[in-house]
């Protein structure tokens, strides 16, 4: 009778983990998707410059950074164990890029603080069990 309890609340504990997995890679996936959107914005820009070395730069990066990020939004909504670490350093990233830009944009600043926190405490919950050895 125990064991049957026991089995009932770890099968809730996958189903509740596996959400909030699923909303972790969302908010990752999210995150990466505006960096690819940035990509393309900023190597349109680059077509209109006389010295576009600089634009195209950052594009590559946004762009390589969203590929990062599609990669870990993948690995989270599978469980991988090395994908809450990368996400975790982006949000404290972004989180930080977004309390900086706060001083000269507010308005843009503080949504991307806000997403940083939120997705971040979204991947530090899904991945609680990262954190504890393996049971092998």
């Amino acid at each position: 009778m125990e064991e049957d309890r026991k089995r009932q609340r770890s099968r809730s504990d996958e189903a509740s983990r596996g959400r909030i997995s699923r909303l972790a890679a969302i908010g990752v996936a999210v995150e990466a998707v505006g960096m690819a959107v940035a990509a393309v914005a900023y190597a349109v820009h680059a077509t209109s410059l006389p010295e576009p070395a600089f634009a195209v730069g950052l594009a590559a990066f946004f762009g390589l950074t969203a590929a990062g990020l599609l990669m870990a939004a993948r690995a989270l909504d599978r469980g991988a164990r090395w994908a809450v670490s990368a996400a975790l350093t982006w949000q404290a990233l972004q989180t930080l890029a977004g309390i900086n830009l706060t001083g000269v944009r507010p308005a843009l600043g503080i949504p991307v603080a806000v997403l940083g926190v939120v997705v971040g405490v979204a991947v530090l919950v899904a991945g609680r069990s990262a954190f504890r050895p393996d049971e092998g």
